[in-house]
This record gives C-alpha cells, sequence and structure tokens, in this order.
C-alpha cells in the first residue's frame, strides 16, 4: 500500500514524466551567500548571491554553479569594459595599453603570447590545458567584457564554465518587466589573437558545449536527451509571477574536464547564436569592440548549449592547434578521420584534389612528443605501437597544416 501511494504521489507531482539523467530539484534553493559577490560595483542592479538545494535523489547542489569567483589563487581577468569600476575603455588597444604585462599567465615558458578578448552573459572562467588564466569580475551585473592573456605553445585547449546567474535561486529566474519569475538568457563570445594581432582561434559550431544546470523545467516531461545532448527547447519559457514551484535538473561536472586530455569528442557542437537573439546592441562593454567580435573577414560568434535560455550552466571547450584561418577551414573540410576513438587503426579520408599536396602527417602526444610521422599520404595509419590517451593527428602540405584531435583507447 505505502508503494502505491508513493508511485501516485511520483506520478501526481510529474516526476515519473522525466527520464533522463539529470538530478531533479523542485521549487527555490536556500540562500547561503545573500550578500553580492561583487559588492563594489555600483551601478549593478541585481545581487549575485549563491545558494544550495537537494534534489530527489538526496544530492545538494550550488546553485546557479559552484565556480572560483572568492578563491584568490584563480586570477581574474583584466577590464576590456567594465562600468562598476570605470574602465569603460572606447577600443580594445586603449584596454591592452592600460596593462604591464603582470597579467600574462605562462603556460609554457617557449610559448607566445595569447590574447583572448571575452563578453560573457554573465559569468566566466577560462582554464588553458587545466590551468586557470582568467575570471570573470563581474559575476552578474553589469554587462562587462575581458581581456585574458597567458603564454602558451600552440596545441592547446581552451576549456570555459559559463553561467548565467539567476536572481531566483534554484528556479534560473530573475525579476524583470514586471514579472517575477523572468528565464533570462546566456551567451559569450571569443576572440584570441596572436602576437602578431592575427586571429588564432573564435567562438563558433566548432567548440563543443554541454550543459548542467537547467532551470526553471515547469513540466518535466518537456526534458529530453538524445546521446549526450541535454534538450530543453521545447519547454516553456513564459514570465510568470508564481514560479516557486518549478523544477531545475542538475548534471555533475567530468572532474578532468579543464584538462587537455579530458575527451569532449562525444559532447554536443556549440550552438551559435546572433547578437540579436543575445542582445547586445545596447551593451557598450560589446558594441565599442564589434572591430574584434565582429571582424569582417574573421567574425566571432556568440555560443552556448542548445538552450540559451533555460540552461544556465555551461562547459565549453576547444583545442587549437594552428591558425584558424578561413582557408585552413576550407582544406579541413577535405579531411575526414575516422573511427574516433580509435584502437589499432585510423583511416584518413582526404579528398583527391589536395591527396598529391600531402607531405607529411604526424601524431604528437599531449606533451608535445612526436610518437608517428610519414612523409606521404596512407589512407591507413597502425597505432599498435602507441598507448591510449589523446594525441593531435597533424596533416601538412606546403599550403597548409590541418590538425585533429585523436582519442585512443
Amino acid at each position: 500500500m505505502k508503494k502505491l501511494l508513493f508511485f501516485i504521489f511520483f506520478t501526481s507531482c510529474g516526476f515519473a514524466q522525466y527520464t533522463g539523467t539529470g538530478a531533479v530539484t523542485q521549487g527555490l534553493a536556500t540562500t547561503i551567500t545573500t550578500a553580492n559577490l561583487y559588492s563594489t560595483c555600483s551601478v549593478a542592479s541585481r545581487v549575485a548571491a549563491v545558494g544550495t538545494i537537494t534534489a530527489t535523489d538526496n544530492t545538494t547542489w550550488t546553485v546557479p554553479a559552484v565556480t572560483n569567483f572568492t578563491n584568490a589563487s584563480f586570477p581574474f581577468a583584466s577590464d576590456l569594459n567594465n562600468g562598476c569600476n570605470g574602465n569603460n575603455y572606447a577600443t580594445s588597444t586603449a584596454a591592452v595599453s592600460a596593462l604591464n604585462g603582470s597579467d600574462i599567465v605562462t603556460i609554457d615558458v617557449s610559448g607566445e603570447v595569447i590574447t583572448a578578448y571575452i563578453f560573457a552573459d554573465n559569468y566566466f572562467e577560462m582554464y588553458i590545458n587545466g590551468i586557470p588564466v582568467g575570471k570573470d569580475k563581474v559575476p552578474f551585473t553589469e554587462f562587462n567584457s575581458s581581456i585574458v592573456r597567458f603564454k602558451v605553445n600552440k596545441l592547446f585547449t581552451i576549456a570555459m564554465l559559463l553561467v548565467d546567474w539567476e536572481e531566483r535561486l534554484g528556479v534560473g529566474a530573475e525579476t524583470i518587466g514586471g514579472f517575477t519569475y523572468h528565464v533570462g538568457d546566456g551567451g559569450m563570445v571569443a576572440v584570441f589573437k596572436d602576437a602578431t594581432n592575427t586571429i588564432i582561434a573564435k567562438t563558433d559550431s566548432s567548440w563543443k558545449a554541454q550543459t548542467f544546470y537547467t532551470a526553471p523545467i515547469m513540466n518535466l516531461a518537456c526534458a529530453t536527451e538524445s546521446g549526450t545532448s541535454r534538450l530543453s527547447t521545447t519547454c516553456s519559457t513564459a514570465d510568470s509571477n508564481s514560479g516557486s514551484t518549478y523544477y531545475g535538473l542538475h548534471w555533475a561536472r567530468p572532474v578532468n574536464w579543464t584538462t587537455a586530455s579530458f575527451d569532449d569528442s562525444t559532447w554536443p557542437s556549440a550552438t551559435t547564436y546572433t547578437n540579436a537573439v543575445i542582445g547586445v546592441d545596447n551593451k557598450p562593454s560589446y558594441t565599442n569592440f564589434v572591430n574584434i567580435f565582429d571582424d569582417a573577414s574573421n567574425d566571432a560568434q556568440f555560443i552556448w548549449s542548445k538552450n540559451v535560455v533555460l540552461d544556465n550552466e555551461v562547459i565549453v571547450r576547444k583545442t587549437i592547434a594552428s591558425l584558424g584561418t578561413n582557408e585552413n577551414q576550407f582544406i579541413e573540410s577535405k579531411i575526414n578521420m575516422y573511427p574516433n576513438p580509435a584502437k589499432n587503426t585510423i583511416h584518413l579520408d582526404i579528398d583527391s584534389s589536395i591527396q598529391n599536396e600531402i607531405q607529411k602527417i604526424s601524431i604528437y602526444n599531449v606533451l608535445g612528443e612526436l610518437v608517428f610521422s610519414t612523409d606521404k599520404y596512407l589512407q591507413t595509419i597502425l597505432l599498435t605501437n602507441i598507448s591510449s590517451g589523446m594525441y593531435m593527428v597533424k596533416i601538412k602540405s606546403s599550403e597548409f597544416e590541418v590538425s585533429k584531435k585523436l582519442i585512443i583507447e
């Protein structure tokens, strides 16, 4: 009888309609940090607080996310434009000129200095090869943009935690437009330049993006999963004044997600969004730098997971091995490598128009050590003498160099 009553209660609350892998919470979180994490911002309109909430499986979750904002050993990003402290630089040149070099985080002593320009709604943390290089100074509002500089050798992996903060902790909502429960949105755009001011990476659909916290969910039946994609695109985003019983979905982050060796090959590709969808046309922290973010020949795009409105905690990743020019991207489309992950062999399917141009195929481990090399095009490469792990396959001619990440099981 007790089991029957439990099933009736479980079904009536809607939990039985959810069959995904996330932990389910319902209602508002318990606020554990009531003060604004960034209380020095005189123009901030929203309080960046933190809370905890317990799921139906008895796991406890921090909302909107566990961050390193108060961790003194994690460096803050430099300002590109920050209305909170008055660093309202009108150009990127002025912002970089204000730096004295102490902001540069050294990953590789022999590397080159890479400059990253970031606009994040609301908060980001950036890691390069697992090493913290910069975090957002403003966790919630006002909207700001940032510069992160680091010294590294190419092949390097960018990993970023992205958080859309919330006022109604636990249900992903804020007060706006007369509604107590308004569903906000996220979005992040970034451009990476080398010492010659050449764009070597930018945010686009080639990045990976995975969701770790989705809210508010008004009806659990709308949340589904397909492979590793955590989907909420059919869920309602309507404003409300009575959302205190909304649901949240939570997933644990992989322990090594910041590292270069982490296998993100099965993660969904990042979804891109237009400037209009993100709503940046009235934000000087973006519009002052359209020459950076909207480069006429190498335009960066806003990225997020598949739901920029409901997904509040997202991790994005990208491995950079060579210059991200348009020509290289065209060549990359002509080269396919499979299977990946691989065991004993990989196959290179290279378009016949460039096969004769191939001068060298090399495989490097995460330390940059050469483990395989050939001076001619091979359709099949044996991997029997290479141990399991993450590698980079480089395919080179006199005109181009293409790099592809390989996982060997």
